[in-house]
């Protein structure tokens, strides 16, 4: 079969991909919806700059620069990273207890679920908080 051919599998509305030959090598990659890509040069000033407002932020460097260009509002709500960094601890020790609640590892305890519920007012009241300082 010669490097150009190519095959036709499965359902017929799932993405074309597209075939790059790199050293005969055949790599299959679904073809990208933004097909232009840019780079810049910074100075340390505006490096600094760029890298200060996107860190307030929990956009990727892509998603960023395409929000700036398009004149899209970026809203920056101090307090977020905190709370969702404790939203996701909390998550991750519920799916824990919850694991081993359900291998019968552990019975639930009436201190387990009240530090959980500790945990989750914590973070709601963080949340509230967070909500009021928006409006």
């Amino acid at each position: 079969m010669c490097a150009t051919h190519t095959l036709s599998w499965g359902n017929p509305q799932t993405p074309q991909l597209e075939r790059i030959d790199i050293l005969n090598i055949n790599i299959k990659r679904p073809q990208r919806k933004r097909k232009h890509h840019i780079s810049c040069y910074l100075d340390d000033k505006e490096y600094v700059t760029y890298r200060d407002k996107r860190s307030k932020t929990y956009y990727s460097q892509s998603e960023y620069i395409r929000k700036c260009v398009l004149d899209k509002k970026i809203t920056v709500i101090p307090g977020v990273r905190d709370l969702v960094v404790d939203l996701k601890r909390i998550g991750n020790n519920l799916n824990q207890l919850t694991y081993r609640v359900n291998a019968g590892e552990v019975t639930v305890l009436g201190d387990n679920l009240k530090e959980i519920k500790d945990d989750i007012t914590v973070a709601w009241d963080s949340l509230s908080k967070v909500i009021k300082k928006v409006k």
